[in-house]
């Protein structure tokens, strides 16, 4: 053979052979390096195809596609067909932490960060932006979210919006349910930070019929202060601050006994109003125990009193409910009056009327009883109209033995 014939031959064969390896196997490939890839050399998308239909689509920029032709973000995912957009199982059994999905956003610039940004919407059901459940653990989170920022921005462990035209929109809405020991939370939020302010969790509804920022069935517990139209809260555990409306402070409503309504609210100089629905609504002021007593203007209560008040007292109208019987026994036949000559011996050695308490009693008594006093005052007027009568009648009958 001669030698440009058979370098020909030989060079055609090494042609063919390379070609022949530059195909990728369908039962696989080896001896593969760094320089051999499965792509474009040019702007062209990778395509894939299955039923001759376009499934996945990486294109020029590094964009995948499931669904989408043209994807927009570095991952795009469409469907109308399925359930799920997209399904994550996580399977690991181990002793490390097991994420379904982990997601994490650092923007080092002057914009906002989201670690996951989810938005449900619909027309007929509910639209759920973030549906979470958590079972079988010692402790269960459906969310759990923790927000740091650096100082002066914002951070949010969860942020949450609903809006929309349906019957209900939440922004959040979490309950928990399981047989854990140690106890089971729908919302575990927690917010740290060198910034002015931060939120563990900040809520807000608003554009439908009736708003709810929180809406809470069973109990609700919180360890700090609670402020309700102020954020100034430092010097309170309760503070309530009104502005531009009539309404009441406080309405509280017990239909369990009956139609029962009461208001809180206070005056324009700082006046505090306790007041009832009904006309005959009584403000009741009483402790379980029997001993119980209302102190005004001082914290120390007098020994066996009910309402004790450190001041003057000033009102139209007093009225004392007696238990002991009003003395006009005084004008009975049989009642016997003590004689003159007696009653004065008494004064004379007591300084003080008989029956009346002296001032030394009402020293250590530290005060008089009103109702009581008032019951000794008018025996006392009466025992003394009964003297004048007596005198009276003497005087007529000297007058009648001089006329003769």
């Amino acid at each position: 053979m001669k030698p440009k014939l058979k370098t020909l031959i030989t060079a055609l064969l090494v042609t063919v052979t390379l070609q022949a390896n530059a195909q990728w196997s369908l039962t696989g490939n080896a001896a593969t390096s760094s320089a051999n890839f499965l792509g474009t050399t040019d702007a062209q998308p990778l395509r894939f195809r299955t039923s001759n239909t376009l499934r996945m689509n990486l294109d020029a920029n590094g964009r995948l596609g499931l669904g989408v032709a043209s994807p927009v973000y570095r991952f795009d995912v469409l469907t109308s067909t399925e359930l799920r957009g997209v399904n994550l199982s996580n399977n690991y059994n181990g002793t490390s932490t097991s994420y379904g999905l982990y997601s994490v956003a650092n923007n080092p610039g002057t914009g906002s960060a989201y670690g996951m940004y989810a938005q449900g919407r619909g027309a007929g059901g509910n639209s759920i932006g973030v549906y979470g459940t958590a079972s079988e653990g010692s402790a269960n989170y459906a969310l759990y979210g923790v927000g740091y920022s650096a100082a002066g921005l914002n951070a949010y462990g969860i942020y949450a919006t609903a809006t929309g035209a349906g019957a209900q929109n939440y922004g959040a809405y979490l309950s928990t349910t399981g047989t854990s020991t140690t106890g089971n939370t729908a919302l575990y939020a927690t917010s740290s930070g060198a910034s002015p302010l931060n939120y563990g969790v900040y809520a807000s509804a608003s554009g439908g019929t009736t708003n709810w920022a929180g809406y809470f069935v069973q109990n609700t517990y919180t360890g700090g202060a609670v402020g309700i139209g102020t954020t100034t809260i430092a010097d309170s555990k309760f503070s309530v601050q009104q502005t531009g409306t009539t309404l009441a402070t406080a309405k509280f409503v017990n239909t369990s006994k009956g139609a029962n309504i009461s208001w809180v609210h206070f005056g324009t100089t700082g006046d505090w109003y306790l007041r009832s629905s009904a006309n005959t609504g009584k403000v009741i002021l009483q402790d379980q125990n029997a001993s119980a007593t209302v102190c005004i203007g001082s914290a120390q209560a007098a020994s066996g009193y009910k309402l004790s008040v450190a001041g003057k007292v000033m009102c139209t109208e007093l009225k004392v409910l007696l238990q002991a019987n009003w003395p006009d026994y005084v004008f009975a036949k049989d009642y016997e009056l003590m004689p003159l000559k007696k009653l004065e011996e008494f004064i004379s050695t007591n300084s003080h009327l008989p029956g009346v308490p002296s001032a030394k009693e009402m020293e250590t008594e530290g005060g008089i009883a009103i109702g009581e006093m008032q019951t000794v005052l008018l025996k006392k007027l009466e025992e003394a109209n009964l003297y004048i009568l007596q005198l009276n009648k003497r005087l007529e009958e000297l007058e009648a033995k001089l006329n003769k």
